[in-house]
This record gives structure tokens, sequence and C-alpha cells, in this order.
């Protein structure tokens, strides 16, 4: 998949925030968002269930891309992570993206059903569980003998078309390697990592992915940037975006020519999410081709 720079809006999927979610979408695609993308906490009593909203924002959107930031593959197997892929991709017309992941915090995952309890097979899980979604995504039937997955004749269909991409949010050395074995983008979150850090995990990503065989650049970078828009806060741009539209212009220009981020999810964290927005593709994506 050749990469490009996409810049879109991460939206909560909270039942309380609901009807904004529908107008923020809108509003995003409106404003020339490449990307909508929602937050997936099946275990959090306020939000509601992610899969569900995406197919409503797929129906009343024309243009976005919409994906999950991230799917916890503890709660949903393989299979169904295929064929639910495969069908927003039908439905759609070509306009999803898979962000998929173990989960976080993954401590809640077990309580709710989560296959795992503990985090270190999630992770092997996900590495035998990524190249077995595209054979399911192929035109012959599966059968699998994994470690963590049994198939049988198991056959999805229809086959997506376009392919579907998979991304993955990913922090650690392990799911690192992950990643660059297997994904067809990196989706961290500036709120957990430090800055410093992302030259190195993206070494990793790229030796994993030498390793095995794949070209490191055809792995688009996708960095979700948690802050806020604002005169009245402090100027941050660690773990936490803050500050006035100028200020986020320069940060992003850094995370781009210092970290090689080519595509940026903005995550509104305080403030009406609408007017976040539309400061944001005014004010900031304008500088940013």
């Amino acid at each position: 998949m050749e990469p490009r720079n996409l810049h879109g809006v991460a939206l909560p999927a909270s039942a309380k925030r609901f009807p904004h979610l529908l107008d923020s979408a809108r509003l995003a695609e409106d404003l020339g968002a490449d990307l909508v993308t929602v937050s997936d906490h099946p275990y959090l009593p306020g939000e509601l269930e992610t899969w569900s909203l995406m197919a409503m924002l797929l129906s009343r959107t024309e243009r976005v891309m919409v994906a999950p930031n991230v799917a916890p593959l503890s709660l949903r197997p393989p299979a169904m992570l295929a064929k639910a892929a495969a069908t927003l991709q039908f439905t759609s017309g070509g306009r999803f993206a898979l962000g998929l992941g173990v989960g976080g915090p993954f401590e809640q995952i077990p309580g709710f059903g989560g296959a795992w309890p503990a985090i270190g097979p999630a992770i092997d899980a996900l590495d035998e569980a990524i190249p077995l979604i595209r054979r399911l995504w192929g035109t012959e039937a599966v059968t699998h003998e994994g470690r963590f997955f049994r198939l049988h004749e198991a056959s999805v269909g229809p086959a997506p078309e376009p392919a579907v991409p998979i991304w993955v949010g990913s922090f650690k050395p392990r799911m690192l390697a992950v990643t660059g074995r297997h994904a067809d983008g990196w989706l961290p979150t500036n709120a957990y990592l430090d800055l410093d850090e992302v030259p190195g995990m993206s070494r990793r990503i790229d030796e994993a992915a030498a390793e095995a065989g794949r070209d490191p650049g055809e792995i688009t970078r996708v960095f979700n940037v948690m802050g806020t828009i604002s005169d009245r806060v402090p100027r941050r741009d660690d773990r936490l975006l803050t500050g006035p539209a100028d200020h986020w212009i320069a940060a992003l220009h850094s995370y781009r020519d210092r970290l090689g981020f080519g595509s940026f999810v903005f995550w509104p964290v305080e403030g009406d999410t609408r007017e976040q927005i539309r400061l944001f593709f005014d004010q900031i994506r304008p500088h940013l081709s």
C-alpha cells in the first residue's frame, strides 16, 4: 500500500456525547478531513459499542475513511474481525481502515471476557492474527491450526476491495516488531509515549519490517495527537500538545521532520469538540501540506 499523508480526528464513543459524535464527524468531513476514528473501549460502561457506531458514521458520511482507534483483538476473534471489516469496506465503498491492537488499559480486558489474562499471550496472538485476517480476506477458504486460533474452511467473503489497511497501535518493543512484520500503518498516541523515544521505536519497526522482507517505507506513520488548541493554556508539546495554532503548526512540523510522522489524527481533550475540530482544519491543517 502506498502511504499518503492523512489528517483526521479522533472521537469518543461516549454515550453522553453521542449527538456530538455525529455532528463532529460530518463537520470534519465538510472541513476536509481524510479520516474519522472512534475509540474502542467496550469495557467502559460510559462508552457505546464502536463497531455499531462506525457503521452508522459510514452511512452518514460520504468521503472520509473511518477506523477504530484501536480495536482490541482480545475481545474480537480474527474471523469476526475480518468479516466485520470486509462488510464495512463493502457497504462504505472502500472507506474503512482497521485499527488494531491488544487493547488498553489491558488490565480491564480479562474481566470483560478477554481471551488472554496477560498481555504477553495477547501480543503473540496479534502476531498470529494479522496475517490470518488477510488470508480470510482472500477468495479461498482458510484452514488454520495455530497456537491461538483454529479455523476449518472458513471464508468471510466478499473479499474487500480495495484491501483494508491494518494500522497497529503499539509502543513497546514486541508490539513494535509485530507492527513492522505485518502492519500497513503505525498508530501510536502522544499521551502514552516520550517523544525522545520515538526515533528508536520507529527503528524497531523498520528493522522488523526488513527482517520480514518488507519495505519499511510502505508503513504509514499515523500519529494520534491529543491536546487542546487554545491561547488560554500553557504551551506543551510532550504528552499533550496544548497551545495556540502557531504552536501546533510548529510542533506538527517537528513531528513530521524529526520523528517521521506524515499523518496526524487530532484528538481534542478539552473544550467543545466541534469548535476544536474547526480550529484544527481552519487554522492548522492548511499549513501541513
